[in-house]
């Protein structure tokens, strides 16, 4: 009985914390392989098949439908730049200007390439929700928004430091962290948040689980009724 009650209590705490959005270092040191497929063109003989490779840093996205692209970006590496493979020859793209400055740079024509793959074969087709990095749609939304930040904003992100915030959000600090605790905007070095401890009181931790071993009590019953 008791070991059922732990059990309970372990789902209960589980599925808070996931049900939790992920912040931008969360989403930088994930890691994951996810793939989304839908019908494409002629009545669906021919599908759209979209995955994502992510090791921390290192993104591989790969686009199948009548032929074959992949693009390769390491956020943390320098220069800015894509490497794009396609009908088997790889080239590689190096960020020379702002895309909103120089449209016809060949860099930008294959960043927005990339970046609309990810929109209409990903995002609008991925399963779960996109707060969730355990769902295909929040790991799609992840490496869109990485992406996004080191291919248009030039943002070189590094497994080390604290990012910047990848959330269009307003907010110019790493999201997940209070915003007391960094510099303000015209530093451009992120600052890592001090904190300190916080106290918890032996009644305060005695209440907490009371409330849970109640609440696990009550699920008790309400399955034994059924």
């Amino acid at each position: 009985m008791s070991c059922f009650k732990f059990s309970l209590l372990f789902l209960l705490l589980s599925s808070n914390v996931y049900a939790q959005k992920f912040n931008s270092k969360q989403c930088l040191d994930s890691e994951f392989k996810t793939s989304i497929k839908n019908d494409g063109k002629f009545f669906g003989l021919v599908k759209n098949d979209l995955s994502i490779d992510k090791t921390q840093c290192i993104i591989n996205v790969t686009y199948k439908n009548i032929l074959e692209t992949n693009w390769l970006i390491d956020i943390c590496r320098e220069p800015i730049h894509i490497k794009v493979t396609s009908k088997g020859n790889q080239s590689v793209y190096k960020r020379v200007d702002d895309c909103d400055k120089n449209k016809n740079q060949d860099y930008c024509t294959y960043q927005r390439e990339l970046n609309e793959t990810l929109q209409d074969y990903g995002l609008i087709f991925a399963k779960g929700e996109r707060e969730n990095l355990q769902t295909p749609h929040g790991q799609t939304h992840c490496t869109y928004l990485l992406i996004k930040k080191y291919l248009e904003d030039g943002y070189l992100f590094s497994k080390y430091d604290i990012p910047q915030n990848i959330f269009n959000d307003g907010t110019t600090y790493p999201a997940g962290y209070p915003k007391t605790n960094f510099a303000p905007k015209s530093i451009n070095r992120p600052v890592y948040p001090v904190t300190t401890p916080q106290e918890t009181s032996v009644n305060d931790s005695s209440k907490i689980e009371t409330k849970l071993e109640e609440k696990a009590g009550e699920l008790i019953e309400e399955t034994s009724k059924f």
